[in-house]
């Protein structure tokens, strides 16, 4: 794990009920992604990848292919353990640099669902509004709360 996985492993676990289990394999012979996420509380979870890439071409592909390669694996195997039941929301969280977030957002055949993130925001605690570290920071309201910036990413 590098250090920009530990900054967004970090923020997904500061609220106290997200877990994490980093490189989780879902398919064989596939790249695993860098996080699965399980927010129990919110019957939430997520796909996370993290990239420090000033050209991420081979995640725009990644999740282009996410339903399939990603979703329908892990979704299985989760409702199998009896961990998440079908109610259960699923999404995709990027984090990739502040200059690719617009060239990552244009390249993804479908967007719905995926949630591309600061990384410099998520690797900088110091900043982050006192929300992110409570049960009210939503991943998925399109940033990450910031101390002094008034946003709507807070709850959802």
């Amino acid at each position: 794990m590098d250090r920009h996985e530990e900054a967004v492993m970090q923020l997904l676990t500061a609220n106290g009920e997200t877990f994490v289990a980093p490189k989780y394999e879902l398919t064989e012979g596939w790249q695993c992604p860098a996080f699965v996420a399980l927010r129990p509380a919110r019957r939430q979870v997520y796909v996370v990848e993290v990239s420090a890439s000033g050209y991420p071409l081979a995640l725009v592909n990644r999740l282009n292919e996410r339903i399939e390669k990603w979703y329908a694996p892990l979704l299985t195997q989760l409702h199998g353990l009896n961990i998440t039941q079908p109610d259960w929301e699923i999404a995709c969280l990027v984090f990739v640099r502040s200059d690719q977030v617009d060239w990552l957002k244009e390249r993804v055949k479908d967007i719905s669902g995926v949630h591309v993130l600061s990384l410099e925001q998520a690797s900088s605690p110091w900043g982050w509004d006192d929300a992110v570290w409570t049960s009210d920071m939503a991943f998925d309201n399109g940033g990450i709360p910031q101390r002094g910036v008034k946003t709507a990413a807070l709850t959802h």
